[in-house]
């Protein structure tokens, strides 16, 4: 094989399929364009998507490009193994109803013997299982049957990018490296083939066959038309032809190891090259994030590009690197891409900016962070303790701004273990009480001492909702007081209380601690040990400590948390009922304004599943069950069949609450004494929360009633809207009206009356069926709006003659130019059409502005292109002034753009083109 550059590898695809008829189209944004579900491009389709589906019109029926992508989820082993990089180039070349399986096949294996110089017989391909049709090509292009190998879907069937979108069958090409690099078991055994996990065989290129459109539910259907979507690893390409083991060994990215060596003072080689490696990928990530406008935050993207810096810094720590560093190698990386992408060496210097600052900003804390989390570990050492808790992870990420992976990466190093669930119930305690400034400090105020007996708070909250208490403690801003005044965020601590403190999923207690004179609004309760926390603000007067007050809780919400708590119940046993035994509780938020529930199962509800529970649990409610609390010994209650959480902890007595038939578990909460108490019950939200695992949101009580009324009177809204319209454009609503009505707010009332929770079920079916209506009316509407527009906008005399008296006129021909308002490219042919049908001289440029984007159709007769029109050629030139994209024959040229305050400028330089060929 012939040894070549990445940089000449991507400039010899560019050109080979440019000479094949592609458009090369550059890399998109890091940020997938109108796609939610993806958090970065993740392949070189993601910005083709539309045009797979047909959901646009074509610029263009075949293109090619070189595509930046990010992807995280094997980020932990990124530096550990030869190939795992976070950022990647993916070479792809893209058929859209244009050719098919002979040509993509024929391309892939062109290139790769003609121009990679890949040996012919060191090529392997395989196919999907039952793709006949792709074998046959295969064998006619010259790979002989026992060179391709059937694979299954996990293996041959590729796509979406995201949660929806265009995915079919593949084909993929891999590369022979010889027996010497198969696995111990492998050496020059028959069944060492592609599909092997040893490295002998490595895939460098893969084709895929769109043949459907993949919904978000995930049923496929048909595409419009078929589709070619290939993709090939520059990076990976680069290691096979420079044969070397590891990327990281490749040209480009070799560079950057070098500069970290001048930078550390240290070498490359086998003790340092996972930190060289993570470094290595970590800085382009981090590069070409920013670059596209992807900044260090808390969420989303932004918390990856974080994570990814400070994954980094840990590693440069090990080279001995102490300060900032990461951003001293954006000169390198500038000078490495800024001729692929050329808009990154204008922006080098304010990402090195913005990188510096970051580090700076992590480089604070860690020190004293990585201080912190050794102490932790060695005192578990000596204790035993194998599991560093979720509130000491939480701990380290808000203190010292460790995110959870890499705390957990850290741990996990040394041989202990990480609660995750334990961190996610301490994030969102923190999302909960960041509600107000003084929750920001959490309940850190009693340590060293919350082990005092008398800092023990007696419970009454589960037959009383107001009670005489004494004062024991008083903080402010974190330190013990004995007084504190109005206005003051404060801590009390009773020797008894009604007020519940959050545990067990539900959240804590709200009401007042009064006295003549003083008032305390308690906004949340929490506990440390047996001592229960009463945070919140000083309304009026003063408090002391000794003090004896009347604590009373908001008694309304207390019964708005009590029917969340029963109902999650219920809707625990209603899942275990209809889904299976297997669904165990994983976690739980119970509040007043809705629950949430989350539990072990392999896939989403069905509407039916979800119909099934519903109804499940509000037979439960007007069953009017009691509500029967025991305290047992640990022992009897399991007996019992209560059911209980596998990872909490209990005592050697628990409470046990009893819905008759229906549920029977360990709980700590507040309940309802009967099931009629709660009302209603509705699902508003079915998601996942994480592999395996389902999350149910619901609401209960009168919120069901809130949540209908809201429901109904938006679809109203969009009804009386969609009927409108449909009545100005058409003049009745005959045809695309809706006139099943939509319950008033006074009838929906009337129905939970008349019906109670059987309610829910008739409203959700009669939401869900005007929903449906209004979908299916939309679209009809839409479609005979735009027919109707384009008929009227194509055939209207008077803009056609207006059109040609204004139209320039030079001694070869005539030229007319106009910017319309949101007319499509079709309408925009079509009216060329008909000036072309009057006026056979003329050239029409015409533009059109959408939002912000700008639509140019460019038209001619065949008698101007012998006098040296090309609307092509004329429109690429225009284009550049729009940022914009298209192309097209002589006689006909679309494109669309960006900058629509720029278009009519755009159409004035187009009109002085074409006036030196006709003037």
């Amino acid at each position: 094989m012939m040894s070549k550059t990445v940089r000449e590898i991507a400039e010899l695809y560019t050109s080979y399929f440019k000479g094949k008829g592609h458009t090369i189209v550059p890399s998109s944004s890091l940020i997938p364009k109108g796609d939610p579900t993806l958090l970065f491009t993740t392949a070189g389709m993601v910005q083709f998507k539309p045009l797979f589906t047909g959901a646009v019109e074509l610029p263009y029926t075949r293109a090619a490009s070189v595509q930046k992508c990010v992807r995280t989820t094997d980020l932990e082993v990124v530096g550990k193994t030869e190939r795992h990089c976070t950022f990647f180039e993916m070479l792809g070349n893209f058929s859209f109803g244009d050719y098919f399986k002979k040509e993509a096949i024929e391309y892939a294996l062109d290139f790769s013997l003609n121009h990679l110089h890949i040996p012919k017989e060191k090529i392997w391909v395989t196919i999907y299982l039952d793709d006949d049709e792709a074998k046959k090509i295969w064998m006619e292009a010259g790979i002989p049957e026992e060179r391709i190998v059937r694979l299954g879907k996990k293996d041959n069937f590729w796509g979406p990018a995201g949660d929806s979108g265009a995915c079919g069958p593949c084909s993929e090409l891999y590369l022979d490296r010889g027996p010497e690099k198969g696995g111990p078991n492998c050496g020059n055994s028959p069944d060492c083939k592609p599909g092997c996990e040893c490295d002998r065989y490595l895939e460098y290129w893969n084709l895929v066959f769109n043949q459907f459109n993949q919904t978000v539910s995930g049923e496929l259907l048909p595409l419009k038309q078929t589709g070619i979507d290939t993709g090939s690893g520059l990076e990976r390409v680069a290691m096979l032809l420079q044969e070397v083991d590891s990327v990281y060994d490749t040209d480009e990215l070799k560079s950057i190891i070098r500069k970290i060596e001048e930078l550390s003072g240290k070498t490359y080689d086998e003790s340092t090259k996972q930190s060289f490696r993570v470094i290595t990928d970590h800085s382009r990530s981090v590069f070409f994030s920013l670059g596209d406008g992807i900044y260090p935050d808390r969420t989303g993207r932004g918390y990856v590009i974080r994570r990814l810096i400070r994954r980094a810094s840990l590693f440069a720590r090990k080279l001995g690197i102490h300060e900032p560093f990461l951003y001293k190698l954006i000169a390198t990386l500038r000078d490495l891409y800024s001729v692929r992408y050329p808009e990154l060496k204008d922006k080098a210097g304010d990402i090195e900016s913005i990188l510096k600052k970051e580090e700076e900003l992590f480089l604070h804390t860690l020190e004293v962070g990585l201080e912190e989390l050794e102490s932790l570990l060695s005192q578990m050492k000596s204790n035993g303790e194998t599991l560093v808790t979720g509130k000491e992870g939480f701990r380290l990420y808000s203190t010292y701004g460790f995110p959870r992976e890499m705390t957990k990466e850290l741990v996990e190093d040394r041989g202990f273990g990480f609660d995750d669930k334990g961190f996610e119930a301490e994030l969102e305690k923190d999302r909960d009480l960041s509600r107000a400034s003084w929750k920001g400090k959490k309940v850190q105020y009693l340590t060293g001492i919350s082990a005092s007996p008398e800092l023990k708070t007696e419970f009454l909250g589960y037959t009383e909702t107001k009670s005489n208490a004494k004062v024991l403690y008083l903080f402010v801003d974190g330190k013990s007081v004995k007084e504190a005044i109005q206005g003051s965020d404060a801590v009390v601590v009773l020797d008894k209380t009604p007020f519940y403190a959050e545990g067990g999923g539900q959240i804590g207690d709200w009401g007042y601690l009064k006295k003549e004179g003083f008032q305390f609004q308690v906004q949340d309760t929490q506990k440390e040990n047996e001592t229960f926390l009463h945070l919140g603000i000083i309304l009026k007067g003063k408090i002391s400590v000794g003090e004896t007050i009347e604590a009373e809780i908001d008694t309304a919400r207390r019964q708005n948390l009590a029917n969340h708590h029963s109902g999650t119940h219920l809707l625990n046993g209603a899942l275990r009922r209809i889904l299976g035994t297997h669904v165990a509780q994983k976690g739980s938020i119970v509040s007043s304004d809705y629950l949430r529930f989350d539990f072990s199962h392999p896939k989403a509800l069905s509407e039916e599943e979800i119909i099934s529970i519903e109804k499940d649990v509000n037979e439960a409610v007007n069953a009017k069950i009691p509500v029967k609390t025991e305290v047992l010994d640990i022992d009897t209650a399991k007996q019992s069949g209560a059911l209980s959480m596998f990872d909490e902890k209990y005592g050697s007595s628990v409470r046990v609450i009893s819905m008759g038939d229906k549920s029977k578990e360990f709980c700590g909460g507040t309940h309802v004494s009967n099931t009629k108490e709660i009302g209603y019950f509705a699902i508003i939200k079915e998601g996942s929360p994480g592999a395996g695992n389902r999350r149910v949101e619901a609401i209960c009580g009168d919120s069901v009633i809130e949540y209908f009324l809201s429901q109904f009177q938006t679809l109203a809204a969009k009804i009386e809207t969609h009927n409108l319209s449909a009545k100005e454009t058409f003049g009745d609503l005959k045809e695309f009206g809706i006139v099943s009505p939509v319950p008033a707010p006074e009838d929906l009332q009337s129905l939970f009356v008349k019906e109670g929770n059987a309610a829910v079920e008739h409203l959700r079916k009669l939401r869900e069926d005007l929903e449906t209506e209004l979908e299916e009316k939309s679209a009809s509407l839409f479609k005979a709006k735009k027919k109707k527009e384009q008929l009227s906008f194509q055939m209207n005399p008077e803009l056609v003659d207006g059109l040609l008296k204004k139209a320039h006129s030079f001694s070869k021909g005539k030229v007319v130019t106009e910017v319309f308002e949101a007319v499509d490219a079709k309408a925009l042919k079509d009216l060329a059409d008909s000036l072309k049908a009057k006026e056979p001289e003329i050239l029409c440029l015409f533009g059109s502005i959408d939002g912000e984007a700008s639509t140019l159709v460019f038209m001619c007769n065949k008698v101007l292109n012998e006098r040296g029109i090309h609307c092509g050629d004329l429109l690429k030139e225009t284009l550049v002034m729009l940022d914009g994209k298209g192309g097209g024959r002589p006689d006909m040229a679309q494109g669309g753009g960006k900058k629509p305050e720029s278009l009519g400028v755009a159409l004035e330089f187009a009109l002085e083109l074409s006036k030196k060929k006709l003037g």
